[in-house]
């Protein structure tokens, strides 16, 4: 089944809603991580919550999620961009046994530490301009309570989220309350009771119900008594944007002297990203090349092995 985010539009109660399924995608980005069920469940909701935030991105870029953790697991990161092209990856502590039904506070916040931050990302920013960054502390006890408090916090948006995931679907529902404009004929079609019921609608989806049933059967389920505008369907995709010039990069901005270093010990550096698994190789040619090349040499980039 095609992984699908549709998006809702309750006009008299001003509430805009996203739905997510994602299955090809989810199951793609799994499959790269050997993690315990609980941080995949983690993980799949985060990757479901990236996608629902990145419907309304009014620019060419990305929306990236990190719950830094002060328990077992240390990160977890997904990213969206305005193509819908999905990537995740977390980082487990050496040496940490989890349980498989840990609960999110004893992956990620065991000392009330952990964070929560959101990154707006144009992929064309000015010279000088920087990433928007939120940072927030890590409160509740799922990814969607994070979140929630998120937005209510930073951005001061009524907002509800629904998030679930297994090894091989993630589902996520986000509500989301608009300002009303529009005049005097708007306001006398508002409907005050139209978000508490949306809610209530919303807090009556169970997990299983979530993840087995199909995106239109959900959304008519729960919504069928609201009649709402349905906005054209998009379709979620795994995506990675590694490349092999992005890790010379990397390389040449650790310096000359830390790459000798490292090719002291091993005679080929080999790079992996963590969000695909792709592994890059280079020998030693390939990197001194890089830093002459720095230097306004007209040797040729070195060739990816």
């Amino acid at each position: 089944m095609t992984d699908t985010l549709r998006t809702l539009v309750f006009e008299t109660a001003s509430v805009r809603a996203q739905l997510v399924s994602l299955n090809d995608s989810w199951t793609a980005i799994a499959r790269n991580h050997d993690h315990p069920p609980a941080v995949l469940e983690m993980l799949g909701q985060l990757v479901a919550a990236s996608a629902v935030l990145s419907a309304s991105l009014k620019f060419e870029g990305s929306l990236i999620l990190q719950i830094q953790g002060d328990g077992p697991v240390k990160l977890a990161v997904a990213e969206c961009n305005s193509r819908l092209g999905l990537r995740a990856t977390v980082k487990i502590a050496e040496g940490t046994t989890i349980a498989p039904e840990a609960t999110f506070a004893e992956l990620v916040n065991q000392q009330g530490k952990g964070i929560c931050v959101i990154v707006l990302d144009p992929r064309n920013r000015l010279p000088g301009q920087s990433p928007y960054q939120g940072v927030v502390p890590l409160v509740g006890n799922s990814v969607a309570d994070a979140l929630e408090a998120y937005m209510h916090s930073s951005e001061q948006l009524e907002t509800r989220l629904v998030l679930n995931a297994d090894a091989t679907k993630a589902s996520g529902l986000m509500l989301q309350q608009m300002p009303t404009s529009g005049g005097k004929s708007v306001e006398a079609q508002f409907d005050p009771d139209g978000w508490p019921r949306l809610v209530a609608l919303a807090n009556t989806l169970q997990a299983d119900e979530h993840l087995s049933t199909a995106l239109d059967e959900l959304a008519t389920r729960l919504f069928w008594e609201e009649n709402p505008a349905v906005l054209a369907d998009r379709h979620p995709h795994f995506e990675c944007s590694c490349s092999a010039d992005k890790v010379r990069s990397m390389l040449v901005t650790l310096g000359e002297a830390e790459v000798r270093e490292a090719l002291s010990e091993n005679p080929t550096l080999e790079v992996q990203c963590d969000f695909c698994g792709t592994n890059y190789s280079f020998n030693q040619a390939d990197c001194l090349a890089l830093f002459k090349n720095d230097e306004g040499s007209d040797e040729e980039k070195p060739t990816l092995h």
